[in-house]
This record gives structure tokens, C-alpha cells and sequence, in this order.
């Protein structure tokens, strides 16, 4: 046997556990992290649309998300997740809640079904895996083994056939591992419980106890049979396990566990820096366990880790080293599968490492990631919790603490869609030409290509031409300038719709060009006034300066080239969050009168700054904007900023969706700071008037003098035969072809 632990360390740290025995094991921290469950509606890539949450991801597509109150309205926390697959090759996911056990048909991943749902005891921990058609699931809400019939699955249906108490240590379980090599259950954990033995092959439905293993706390456990080699006809356990529930010599144990009446301890090492040994799996050829410690990340290590021991020989296991990866999130189950590592590592998601050579445990990188907690990878006990990457056809779900299912899918999209450089904002009135980019991965069959226009008249489809292999155009017909309109790209596979955008449309504007009114960058005062009724601001008045930045006031201004704006208040260097910031009351700036009526369908648009975020009370106040049409006898708001980004913000409003534009329009901004102790900071520049140039281009007009005379025909004749003015057609030289576009559009 290989023990690393000296009698000296041994003691001191049972002494350390008996502090901790109070605790019902190291998994406390997932009670002292609870969130409330996320509410969203389902997704289903089938179903088209973008899912509510914002998940990152390489290399893994999102298929399914069934959030928790989905699964059951009365489930509070995800957990565990195992898969089946029926006879007939139908794919089904087993997800495990707070209330119980849901099984959904993942056969086709972009549109899971769900067959039904097994109530359980109360708990924050359940797990399940499967052996024949019959899933067994555990709980530590002390129920024993529940039995779930899936003979019937495919028509639907799923029961409860039996719920099995026999055994030794109560009836609470942390965990299940199944050997189907062998057709025996391994209950483990649960109390200060090792291993439970339980054999399926005679009376799967009701299985039998036939013995356990007791001597330390086992917390999850990987059985396999060796049928070749030196260990050849046994079968052997290897366990995350220690003493007091796991948190004393924590580390890999293996276990001969072939005769059920008297298991023996082969091995155990205790790897460094261990905290606490949770789960791990072996690499396919079993020469390696990539093991998980639940509570180094955040101590002892800095990064998400995975230790990695040689167990190629079982009477001496060796540690070889481990791999990181860029976040501090904590490990909690793998699974290894193709070459590959799938990692549930909580807040950073699932993760996904290339182990084919794991051995050398820096060459181990990883590979592609979905994560299913935006926002943050700390190493707390939030996300997700397990993974399972074993179905045929590659589908893998994931299981989440308050996200609830995942189904996803590694690698990229069957289909891609784009605009190059950019879906247009700006359409031609008289109609346009219009292209994209659709990769179609090799073997994937699309069965309808739509590209849908939408204007005020309603939504048509139009022809599409295929350019290339990749590349689509299509027609726009023309429309009445000033026009809203928007457009979609939608391609159909047997199995699910791939859209551009993923609901709604893209914005467009129908127009020749786009017209200034003025431009104020705030370089200079234009005849701002600040003050108004109401007013009683005590300090952080608005001001036009180079900003003084704060935490949260800006340091520099938006204009790229300019350097002032007016904010409220300037602070000083090295000054505060609170220096100079607004107190006391409302501060007013107000434009000077400017005239809407100079373009065609006018809209204003401005930058701004607001934090409020800071202080005792914060997110207690705001800045109405509003516009006025008559001088600033009565106004009309804009929006009532609340945000706190924390950067520049650019808002653009069309007039006339507002009220009617005139030549004595006004806009204003009034922060305030009305209640308890907020810190409050506003800034705006580069305001802008701009409408539609809704007059056709005249190319012929050489001169751009706004009429098509002998003047241009003097330019064109003059530069005959050569490129560059009268190339009306644009062909690279001035000739007849030219000359006859010129007559034309002549006056």
C-alpha cells in the first residue's frame, strides 16, 4: 500500500476534522452559495430564436435549454444528469432537480421532449445512472435506491417501479456508480458511508444488498471490470474518499472489489495540495484518473485544476502532475470520452480538454467551452453541476444548478450565416442589390432558403441567387424614402432553423444618403444654458470642461479628436468617487434652439454619460432627457436614464415618432440627486441633427452642382478616353457609354 500521510499529520488533521464533523460533508458551500433559480423560457433551436441568457461558448453549440421551473414547477436547484439510449437507438436525457428525476427525449437535440417526471425526497443532491432499461436514483434526502422503469420510454412512459431500503449506514446516499460490466450498484457517500454493493443482475427491479465497504468515506467512485493483463477477472473500484466524510487523507483509493464479502484496499495516494477529493474519471486505456478536488480552487489553487495520477500499476499509484485552465472556477465532475475530457466545473460551465496524451499533463489543452453561468467564473458553487457526453449520436447535456438542462452539441453550426462587413443600415430607396454568406457544413441537407424583407406594407420573401459555393444576393424592391425597413435570412435543415437574426429583423433605413442638420462636439459653448426650474443643486452643476476622471465620472470625452464635454462637476486629480459629483438637488442643460426642418426626417442623437452606482444609497436617482418643439414652453421625454455603464452611451431618437418637428426645437438633461447619499455623474456630448437625403444620385452630374448641363458635358469630352470625371458608368474609362448616360439625365 502507498501512503504519503506521517503519523504526525495524521493526527493533527483528525484533530482538524473533529472541528468540521458538524458539517454534513464538504458540499456546505453549495448551500452557502445558493441563488434563486434563473426564470426564462424554454429554447429549442427548432424553435428558432435566441436564447435569454448571453452564453459564451467556443466550439459548442447551444441546442435545448429547459429551465428549472420547466423541468417542475416546484423545483429549486439542478444537479445530476446520466443519459440512455433505447433499443431502438432513441436518445433520452435523465435530469435530476431538487424534487426529483425528469426524463426528455434528446433524439433530435434542437427539439427535446419531455416523457416525464419522478417526484423524490427533498434535497439539494441527487444522482442517477442507468443499467438495462431501469435508472437508479439516490438522494441524500434518505430514501434509498429509487427504481425507474424506461421499458416503455419510447411510447412515453416512465414509472416508478421500486424503492429499495436494504443496505447498511441509513438510507441517505451522495452518490451512484454502476459497473454494467458486472451488473453490480455502488451506493456512495451518505453519512460517513463507504461503499454499498448492491447486485442488479437477478432482481434489477428491486436490487439486492450484498455487502459494503466501510472503512473510509467514499464520495464517488468509477468500478470497472479488467478482462486482460495483470489484473485480469477483477474488478476494481477507484474512489475519492478520506476519512471524516471525505475531509481527512483525501485522495484516490483503489479498491478490489471483486469479491463483494471482503473488498481490500490495494492502494491510496494523496495527491499535493489536496483539500478534498470529489470525483474523476479514467482515461479509455485506464493507465490514468484525472481527479477533481472540490475545494483547492480558490486556496490552494489559483486556477481551475485536474490532478492527474498513473494507476497503471494498482498496488502503486503515482502522481504525474496537473492541468489548469484560465479560470479560478471550481471542479466538480468529468467524464472522459474520444480523447477528450468533458469538465462540469461550475461557473465556468462545461469545458472540454484534448487528454489523448494525458501522461504529460502540460500538453493536456483545452479545447472548446459553453458557459452556462454569464458574468463570472469565481470559485463559488454555482452552475453547473455535471455533464454527460456518451450518446451516440454526440449530443451532450449538461445539468445546472439554476439554469436547469442543457443539450448541446460540439463543434460548429450545421449552417452559418452572415453579411460581409456588415449587414447594411442604409437601403436605396429605388431599390438595391443585396448580399450574404451562408457555410453549409459537408453533409448537411438545407430543405428551404428564405430571405424575408419587411416593410411598412408587410413581409414578402424574396428570390435568392446563389453567387458561389458560400455566397447569396437578392433583389430589394424599391420602397418610399424614410422608410423602416428590416430583413431575415432563414435556412431550414430537417432538424432545426438557422436564422440571421436570431428573431425580429435587421434595422434599415430607406434613403439616398443621410443629411446634417448640426453637429456639437462641445468644443466650444454653442449656446448651452445651464439652469431651469427646479434646480436647487448644491455642488456638481453642469460644466463644459476636460473632465477630471473618477470612479465614476469620465477622464476623457467621447469626441475622438476633441477633449471637452459638459459634465456635472469637475473633480480633481487623484480626487474621490464622490469629488464634485451632483448633491443637493436637480442641475438643467439646456440646448440652444435649433431648427429640425433642415432635413428630411429629422432625429437627434447625443453621447452620454451616467453613473450612479456609488455611495450608501445607490440606484436611487436619474436623468429625464426631453425634447421640446416650441422653444421650451413644454416638453416631451426622451428616456429616463437609469443605467449605470459606466461608459459613453449613444442614444438616437427619430423626432417625429415624438411630436412634429419644428424650427424651435430644444433638448434637456436634468440629473439629480433627490435622495440618500447616492453619487451621482453626468456627462453629454456630441449632439447631432441629421435626417434623410431622400434626392437621387445623378451620377451624370460630373460637377455636383445639382443639375446635369453643358458644364458636365464639357468635363466628360475633355477627359475622353481617359479614367477618372465622366466616368458616369463607372467602367474604368469615359466614353460613349458615358456620353449616352449624360443625355439622358440631361436638365
Amino acid at each position: 500500500m502507498r501512503v504519503t500521510t506521517t503519523t504526525t499529520l495524521v493526527a493533527l488533521t483528525l484533530l482538524s476534522g473533529l472541528a468540521l464533523s458538524a458539517l454534513a460533508h464538504e458540499d456546505d458551500g453549495k448551500v452557502r452559495d445558493r441563488e434563486p433559480a434563473v426564470i426564462a423560457p424554454v429554447w429549442r433551436a427548432a424553435d428558432g430564436g435566441l436564447a435569454a441568457d448571453n452564453f459564451a461558448a467556443s466550439g459548442i453549440m447551444l441546442k435545448a435549454w429547459f429551465p428549472l421551473a420547466s423541468i417542475d414547477p416546484g423545483a429549486t436547484s439542478g444537479n445530476d444528469c446520466w443519459g440512455y439510449v433505447s433499443p431502438s437507438g432513441r436518445e433520452y436525457a435523465i435530469m435530476c432537480v431538487s424534487n426529483g428525476t425528469a426524463v426528455y427525449e434528446v433524439t433530435n437535440p434542437a427539439a427535446p421532449v419531455k416523457v416525464g417526471f419522478i417526484p423524490g425526497a427533498q434535497s439539494l443532491w441527487r444522482d442517477a445512472k442507468v443499467f438495462g432499461n431501469r435508472a437508479y436514483v439516490v438522494t441524500e434526502g434518505g430514501v434509498g435506491i429509487q427504481t425507474i422503469s424506461l421499458a416503455n420510454v419510447d411510447s412515453g412512459s416512465i414509472s416508478l417501479e421500486s424503492t429499495v431500503t436494504s443496505g447498511s449506514g441509513g438510507l441517505a446516499t451522495h452518490n451512484v456508480a454502476i459497473n454494467t460490466q458486472s451488473g453490480y450498484l455502488y451506493r456512495c457517500g451518505g453519512g460517513s458511508s463507504g461503499l454499498r454493493f448492491y447486485n442488479l443482475n437477478v432482481t434489477p427491479g428491486t436490487p439486492q444488498y450484498v455487502g459494503e465497504w466501510a472503512a473510509y468515506y467514499v464520495h464517488d467512485a468509477q468500478i470497472v471490470n479488467f478482462t486482460s493483463g495483470t489484473y485480469a477477472g477483477k474488478e476494481i473500484a477507484f474512489c475519492c474518499a478520506g476519512l471524516n466524510g471525505g475531509n481527512v487523507e483525501t485522495g484516490l483509493y483503489v479498491v478490489d472489489v471483486t469479491n463483494k464479502s471482503a473488498p481490500v484496499l490495494m492502494s491510496r495516494i494523496l495527491y499535493p495540495n489536496a483539500r478534498y477529493s470529489h470525483q474523476g474519471w479514467l482515461t479509455e486505456d485506464r493507465k490514468y484518473f484525472l481527479l477533481g478536488d472540490e475545494l483547492d480552487e480558490g486556496a490552494s489553487q489559483p486556477l481551475t485544476t485536474t490532478y492527474v495520477i498513473d494507476v497503471q500499476n494498482l498496488t502503486s499509484l503515482v502522481y504525474k502532475g496537473q492541468f489548469n485552465n484560465s479560470t479560478p472556477a471550481i471542479t466538480h465532475n468529468c467524464y472522459t470520452h474520444q480523447g477528450k475530457m468533458f469538465a462540469a466545473n461550475y461557473r465556468s460551465g462545461l469545458r472540454v480538454f484534448d487528454v489523448s496524451n494525458a501522461g504529460t499533463p502540460s500538453s493536456v489543452t483545452e479545447i472548446a467551452y459553453f458557459d452556462t453561468y454569464p458574468g463570472s467564473d469565481a470559485a463559488q458553487f454555482n452552475g453547473l453541476w455535471s455533464c454527460y457526453p456518451y450518446f451516440p449520436s454526440g449530443t451532450i447535456i449538461g445539468s445546472d444548478l439554476e439554469r436547469g438542462m442543457f443539450v448541446l452539441r460540439l463543434g460548429e453550426p450545421a449552417v452559418q450565416l452572415s453579411f460581409p462587413g456588415g449587414a447594411p443600415t442604409m437601403v436605396s430607396p429605388a431599390g438595391q442589390t443585396v448580399t450574404f454568406d451562408a457555410v453549409v457544413q459537408p453533409g448537411v441537407t438545407v430543405s428551404n432558403k428564405r430571405f424575408l424583407y419587411n416593410t411598412p406594407t408587410g413581409t414578402q420573401g424574396l428570390a435568392l441567387t446563389q453567387v458561389d459555393a458560400d455566397t447569396y444576393s437578392v433583389s430589394l424592391p424599391p420602397v418610399a424614402c424614410g422608410d423602416a425597413v428590416g430583413f431575415a435570412v432563414e435556412f431550414t435543415t430537417p432538424t432545426e432553423v438557422f436564422r440571421l437574426p436570431s428573431t425580429g429583423f435587421l434595422p434599415a433605413t430607406a434613403a439616398f444618403g443621410e443629411a446634417t442638420g448640426f453637429v456639437d462636439a462641445m468644443e466650444i459653448n454653442q449656446g448651452w444654458t445651464v439652469g431651469g426650474t427646479g434646480d436647487a443643486a448644491t455642488a456638481g452643476v453642469w460644466v463644459r470642461v476636460d473632465p477630471v476622471g473618477t470612479a465614476a465620472q469620465p477622464e476623457d470625452d467621447h469626441t475622438p479628436t476633441g477633449v471637452n464635454c459638459w459634465i456635472t462637476g469637475n473633480g480633481s486629480v487623484g480626487g474621490s468617487v464622490g469629488a464634485a459629483d451632483l448633491d443637493g438637488g436637480q442641475t438643467t442643460l439646456t440646448s440652444p434652439v435649433f431648427d429640425a426642418t433642415v432635413v428630411n426626417m429629422p432625429s437627434i442623437s447625443y453621447w452620454r454619460w451616467y453613473s450612479n452606482n456609488a455611495g450608501s444609497a445607490p440606484n436611487e436617482d436619474s436623468m429625464p432627457v426631453e425634447i421640446s418643439n416650441n422653444g421650451g414652453t413644454t416638453w416631451t421625454q426622451l428616456e429616463l436614464v437609469t443605467e449605470n455603464a459606466g461608459m459613453w452611451v449613444q442614444k438616437t431618437f427619430r423626432i417625429s415618432d415624438l411630436l412634429t418637428p419644428t424650427s424651435t426645437m430644444r433638448i434637456r438633461f436634468r440629473p439629480s440627486d433627490l435622495l440618500n447619499g447616492s453619487i451621482v455623474e453626468a456627462g453629454v456630448d456630441d449632439v447631432r441633427l441629421f435626417g434623410l437625403d431622400c434626392t437621387p444620385a445623378r451620377p451624370a452630374d460630373v460637377n455636383g452642382d445639382g443639375v446635369v448641363d453643358g458644364a458636365d458635358l464639357g468635363i466628360l469630352l475633355g477627359n475622353w478616353g481617359n479614367s477618372g470625371a465622366g466616368d458616369v458608368d463607372g467602367n474604368g474609362q469615359v466614353d460613349g457609354a458615358d456620353l449616352g448616360m449624360l443625355v439622358a439625365d440631361w436638365g
